[in-house]
């Protein structure tokens, strides 16, 4: 950080801002202890925060942390004050909680501050180099801490007359009149000029665009990189990203990219893994750390089949070391001493595993954890910047919380938004103003209220205007990179005061997000033009490749195709091939209640309650029986929604299967129906290849006839349009395996071969059931779709097998997608919903 006020090198006399880096240097300042306030808060008794902290953990930490740095700059000279001297009150009760908290931080001290100290209790002689103050230059608004930095090194080693300005703007431009006047009651007015300019763009990565263009265009001219400063607010990446792309080198950028704070990732992740329900995604993010015992591509390996499902970590087999540690990590923790145990064991095997277990707060004693509390004194530190490498001949960058360490001729402010420039005022997080006042009376501490806070904003940016003595463009982002609004700076309406004739000050802006980048008033950079793309194949050709037998068993011979994946070459045979090849799409998503989800969980429910060989059960016995049966489908298909931030929708998705249970029980006694059959696996052939697949119910009617149900999580009309186009596919299989089957010892097929066997499909949200070949009796709730149902679909699907067998993946066309929602009633999630790949290969033609 850079101190207010400014000092004199020895050898040139060159007038710079001291940072903290540069002090500590010359001062050989000791190794600084980690400041780290919120472990200490969060494992904090003290009454005064105690209810906020259990209420809103995140805001009450953050929020003490606030007060207690204003709390330390505050103090002259960085040491513990002593508060006896205050009433009883509420003020005194709270800064006695804060002075308690930072004697157990011990020495700790925030970014910036420990050499102070060091500075303020070092003899006289003991700097490599002299520091000279510049006189006049102290920011009279500075806190007391860094009031009495400057007077220590003053009294060692004086100061110098500040050099003179010759740098101020055009006498009788407008950022003249704003120089050193933002906030007098009188200003002087003019029309606008060539020293303010004002434009608004889409977006921070456009505002970082025209900076570097601008940039550009004064380089072009004849202006010194060195003369031209851009102000940012946050991360300087987008920044960065834009004047790379132009060419143009900053000074100011860090030596080295963000640092993660990985130890601390790597605790929160594991105490979430052992707090039950575990997100996938924690699984997944803690087998990804750097400080786990396996290589990278095992660890990404192990986080992909984590986020397809599998949770086993069969990859790890042949290390048992790592098997067990997976094993320990995957495991959830139901009591304290299950946790301190589970802990320790991953600590020691991990890398920096101390570091680790010293951020896990976990409580003696026996008993549940106390999860919330456990959480909140994980400290993660945000990540930490490399200190600015300057160069003498970049574009400076300035940062919009520091003042401006160089002095330039054209500033480009890339942010100019609501609460910077100048920064927005905050209160005290602790004190009410009135507080801060009878503090400071009580104690001589200034603490930094509203008021205080206000004046140092307005204070720092006309500092920072009056570093630049050519021009300032102001650029206004009207929405940041999430989408979210944002609205001008209320620093417009200061400069607007300075403009006559001017009705509004959102008037001065101009709205380049407009405008094509070709109209903007100076030369945007330009990529080259990609080159013309060659038109794309009907097909993808693979002469002489048996693309039926990619996918083989341990034998070698072809693995059996299932419907699902016939159902995906029915539509696209581009995502059949890259599903058979493993190459689809893995990008991953939180845990989400989506339609495959509800289907896993449904079907587990069902399979539990009606049972095979079982008569019906009556409806008070469903009733009890589907709770049981659905927090156990929980566990083993959508832990998360265990959690109590699922509740609505849990007990959501359990009314809709109650009911989809009951409606079912229905179907099955008017059909007289009997279960042989659940989730029983099938495997035959049908179209010349070998299928397998898993029939989700099989019934026995009165007359002998088998029917094949496949339960859907969705309602009747789609799958009855579809079964009148004759584009239905999957259960036809079912019945194609059962009538040729692939016998295999113990199959469990005895009972249903050699007879009639009919399909349906039951429609789970609105209790529709619609069958095709089977003769149904009057009245009875069920709908027979006739025996053309699949004629369509089957079709297709010879067609596409014997393009197969001849090495040939035809791409599909703009038209298909169109085609599968009109014509053949359905969606075709393959092309709608999967790899970008199958979307990038989609030939375009004309419509008709």
């Amino acid at each position: 950080m850079h101190y207010p006020f400014l000092v004199a090198d020895a050898r040139s006399g060159l007038q710079y801002r001291l940072s903290d880096t540069a002090l500590a240097e010359l001062s050989l300042a000791p190794k600084v202890t980690e400041w780290a306030p919120g472990r200490a808060i969060a494992n904090s008794s003290d009454p005064v925060w105690a209810d906020s902290l259990s209420n809103a953990p995140i805001e009450t930490i953050s929020a003490v942390t606030a007060a207690l740095e204003d709390l330390i700059l505050a103090t002259p000279d960085l040491q513990i004050p002593t508060v006896g001297s205050l009433p009883d009150s509420r003020a005194g009760r709270h800064l006695t909680a804060l002075v308690g908290l930072w004697q157990e931080l011990g020495d700790a001290l925030p970014e910036g501050l420990p050499p102070i100290r060091h500075v303020l209790n070092l003899s006289h002689g003991s700097f490599l180099t002299p520091i000279s103050v510049v006189e006049g230059s102290l920011d009279p608004l500075a806190p007391a801490a860094m009031q009495m930095l400057y007077a220590r090194l003053k009294d060692e080693f004086g100061s110098v007359p500040a050099s003179p300005r010759d740098r101020t703007a055009a006498i009788g431009s407008r950022l003249h009149a704003l120089q050193g006047g933002l906030t007098a009651p009188q200003i002087e007015t003019g029309p606008i000029d060539f020293s303010l300019s004002f434009y608004g763009l889409r977006d921070p990565a456009a505002c970082a665009d025209f900076a570097a263009a601008r940039a550009r265009a004064l380089i072009d001219e004849g202006t010194p990189a060195r003369e031209i400063a851009v102000l940012t607010a946050g991360s300087p990446q987008q920044i960065a990203r834009a004047f790379s792309a132009q060419g143009i080198p900053l000074s100011g950028l860090p030596a080295d990219l963000p640092k993660r704070d990985v130890v601390g990732e790597t605790a929160l992740h594991l105490a979430l893994a052992k707090r039950p329900p575990t997100p996938a995604m924690v699984l997944a993010s803690l087998v990804l750390s750097p400080l786990m015992p396996w290589c990278p591509v095992t660890g990404r390996n192990l986080a992909e089949s984590l986020m397809s499902g599998d949770f086993r970590g069969q990859i790890l087999t042949a290390y048992p070391a790592h098997k067990a540690l997976w094993d320990d990590i995957r495991a959830s923790a139901s009591s304290l001493a299950q946790l301190r145990f589970l802990l320790d064991r991953i600590c020691d095997q991990i890398t920096e595993g101390d570091k680790v277990r010293a951020r896990l707060s976990v409580p003696p004693g026996e008993g549940s954890p106390d999860w919330e509390g456990i959480l909140r004194g994980i400290q993660v530190m945000a990540p930490g910047n490399a200190d600015p490498v300057r160069n003498l001949e970049g574009v400076s960058l300035l940062l919009a919380h520091e003042s401006p360490w160089r002095p330039c001729q054209h500033l480009i402010i890339s942010d100019f938004t609501d609460g910077l420039y100048p920064t927005r005022p905050r209160a005290n997080p602790i004190f009410l103003d009135s507080e801060v006042t009878s503090i400071h009376a009580a104690t001589g501490l200034a603490l930094r209220g509203r008021a205080a806070s206000l004046a140092q904003g307005l204070a720092h940016f006309d500092h920072q205007l009056q570093a630049t003595s050519g021009s300032v463009t102001f650029l206004i982002p009207w929405r940041d990179l999430s989408g979210t609004k944002l609205q001008p700076s209320a620093g417009l309406s200061l400069i607007a005061r300075s403009i006559h004739n001017l009705d509004d000050a959102s008037d001065l802006i101009t709205d380049l997000s407009r405008l094509s980048p070709s109209d903007w008033p100076i030369m945007h950079h330009h990529l080259p033009p990609l080159p013309m793309q060659p038109d794309l194949p009907e097909a993808l050709d693979f002469p002489g490749q048996d693309l039926l037998s990619l996918r083989r068993t341990d034998d070698g011979t072809a693995k059996p195709q299932s419907p699902s994946r016939l159902e995906t070459l029915l539509v696209s045979p581009l995502a059949w091939l890259l599903a058979e090849v493993g190459a689809e799409d893995m990008s991953w998503s939180a845990d989400e209640l989506d339609v495959i989800a509800k289907g896993n969980i449904a079907h587990d429910v069902f399979e539990h309650i009606f049972l095979k060989d079982q008569p019906v059960p009556d409806t008070e016995t469903l009733t009890a029986a589907v709770p049981e049966a659905y927090d156990r489908a929980l566990m083993r298909h959508a832990g998360y929604l265990r959690s109590p931030s699922w509740e609505m929708e849990r007990k959501g998705l359990e009314r809709e299967i109650l009911a989809a249970a009951l409606r079912w029980r229905d179907h099955l006694l008017a059909l007289n129906a009997k279960i042989i059959g659940n989730e029983i696996w099938l495997a035959g052939e049908a179209h010349g290849i070998q299928l397998h697949g898993k029939a989700d119910a099989i019934l026995e009617l009165p007359d002998g006839t088998l029917l094949v149900v496949d339960h859907k999580k969705s309602g009747t009309s789609g799958r009855r349009k579809r079964m009148e186009a004759a584009w239905d596919l999957q259960a036809g299989l079912y019945r194609d395996m059962i009538s040729r089957p692939n016998r295999r010892e113990n199959d469990g097929m005895d009972p249903l071969i050699g007879r009639k066997v009919a399909v349906a499909y039951h429609l789970m949200n609105d209790g529709g059931f619609l069958t095709s070949g089977l003769t149904l009796s009057d009245g009875s709730p069920a709908r027979d779709m006739g025996h053309t149902v699949s004629d369509s679909a089957v079709e297709k699907l010879t067609a596409r097998l014997e393009e197969l067998g001849a090495g040939r993946v035809v791409l599909n066309t703009s038209d298909d997608e169109k085609f599968f929602r009109k014509e053949a009633g359905f969606t075709p999630y393959a092309l709608t919903d999967g790899s970008p790949l199958v979307k990038a290969f989609i030939r375009q033609v004309e419509e008709g």
